[in-house]
């Protein structure tokens, strides 16, 4: 085979590979699942239907809901498309990462989803042409997120950067790409403890729901390890509450810090652990207070750090320079506002996925509201940044205030001792000179001229 051709075969082998290693650990997993429930639960066998719900579960994680009976499910598990991502974006850096390969694995992708599509023992709520257009957009995340760090586009496109664009315009778009990593990274563990708080505070409400179903032990293991696949989603609808926004199980129940309304819940073990409401005022203050404490922190460090923005007002003894300092303001300025529309942007997209449905009447939405839970997390966080811009200009023109104040006192000081040394050397001249009066009233008196007074014996 030819090295033209190789690139169009790996393209279908990292398609075909992904495909094949996910279905087929998901399949195996929920065979597990149902031999188990079935046993425990003493009905018929449903390992039959395993094959059929692992094509629906797999095409769920691509965004495309569905409906069983009196089932709605549009929640995408969110663990499992971030693994279907990686797994696309590792198979792509391992075999190739060539334009033909995106192209063939594209084709072959699309075509093996929709042969999923067609063998679902479930009715789809999304039409063709969209199921299609959800699955490629999930393939082509992961083959762009293994193809453009180590591709000749991105290093070109570094080596560009490097040849015309400033160091210091380059250091602050960097840094507020690293800023959204890290309020996106921070505010997941935040979610994350919030849960492990809420299972940890509520597992005897959990273990109730447990025993009203009827479940056993097994039955227990197996549907908290199904649950998992909902983890992000959990954590993020934790940091929409703990942020302020809050989040609501159709029209049954809505969790916020000041209520939990909650009626006539079915009996989904999950439902057990989610919180009650904070009594404490000063507590919900300091939850809300989160996000801006985190970009606060953030700003003041990178304003004042060396490797960072370096702010300062420069040493006491140089000139001082307006226009650079000025300009120094307005780096951060740009990294700041990247980062607030970055998080504005990916968080609106995080809750949107985040939220689905669990039946087609009161339970049509269940999640969070993206724009207002966006809104409680992306704001305060770049109040937080604007706070700690406003403190850096402060405390350079304190700095600046401070040098002005003490130049004036030692320019006071040396006026003053120079005075005193004035008046010093004027007393000192007074006594040195002799005294012309004094000899001229004497000389009259004696009848001499002075010229004549060393003649008298």
């Amino acid at each position: 085979m030819s090295k033209y051709q190789r690139p169009w075969l790996k393209g279908i082998l990292t398609a075909l590979g992904a495909s094949v290693i996910f279905t087929v650990c998901l399949g195996l997993f929920m065979a597990l699942t149902l031999l188990i429930v079935s046993m425990e639960e003493g009905g018929g066998t449903l390992s039959s239907e395993s094959v059929a719900l692992t094509l629906a579960i797999v095409l769920l994680s691509q965004g495309a809901g569905f409906r069983a009976g009196a089932i709605t499910l549009s929640i995408v598990p969110l663990l499992l498309t971030f693994l279907l991502v990686w797994l696309i974006a590792w198979l792509t850096k391992t075999l190739s990462r060539s334009p033909q390969a995106y192209v063939t694995g594209l084709l072959l992708w699309i075509a093996i989803m929709w042969i999923f599509e067609q063998n679902v023992a479930v009715i789809l709520q999304d039409p063709v042409w969209f199921i299609i257009l959800k699955t490629a957009t999930v393939y082509t995340v992961g083959f762009f997120c293994g193809a453009l760090p180590q591709s000749q586009l991105m290093k070109r496109c570094v080596q560009f950067v490097r040849d015309n664009i400033s160091e210091r315009l380059a250091v602050s778009v960097k840094l507020g790409f690293v800023n959204t990593a890290a309020l996106l990274l921070g505010y997941f563990a935040i979610g994350l403890i919030t849960l492990i708080v809420w299972i940890v505070t509520n597992q005897s409400a959990m273990l109730r729901v447990f025993h009203m179903a009827s479940m056993q032990t097994g039955s227990r293991i197996m549907t908290t390890i199904c649950t998992l696949a909902w983890l992000p989603n959990l954590c993020l609808w934790a940091v929409s509450w703990l942020f302020g926004s809050g989040f609501a199980i159709g029209d049954l129940a809505s969790f916020t810090l000041w209520n939990d309304h909650a009626a006539g819940l079915p009996t989904v073990p999950v439902f057990a652990i989610f919180p009650q409401a904070v009594s404490n005022d000063m507590l919900r203050i300091c939850f809300i207070s989160i996000p801006l404490v985190c970009g606060l922190l953030i700003g003041i460090t990178e304003l004042f750090l060396p490797r960072c923005f370096a702010i300062g007002a420069g040493k006491p003894g140089e000139p001082v320079n307006v226009g650079r300092i000025i300009v120094q303001f307005w780096y951060p300025i740009l990294s700041f506002f990247l980062t607030s529309a970055l998080m504005a942007l990916l968080m609106n997209i995080l809750f949107g996925l985040s939220s689905g449905a669990l039946g087609q009447h009161r339970l049509a939405h269940v999640g969070v509201d993206s724009a207002a839970s966006s809104r409680v997390v992306c704001l305060p966080s770049a109040l937080g940044f604007s706070f700690a811009w406003l403190l850096s200009v402060v405390v350079v023109a304190m700095v600046f205030a401070m040098r002005l104040f003490f130049g004036y006192l030692r320019s006071r000081g040396k006026t003053s001792e120079n005075e005193t040394g004035a008046s010093h050397s004027d007393a000192d001249n007074d006594t040195s000179v002799p005294d012309i009066s004094n000899s001229s009233v004497s000389s009259s008196a004696t009848g001499l001229a002075p010229e004549d007074e060393t003649e008298i014996p």
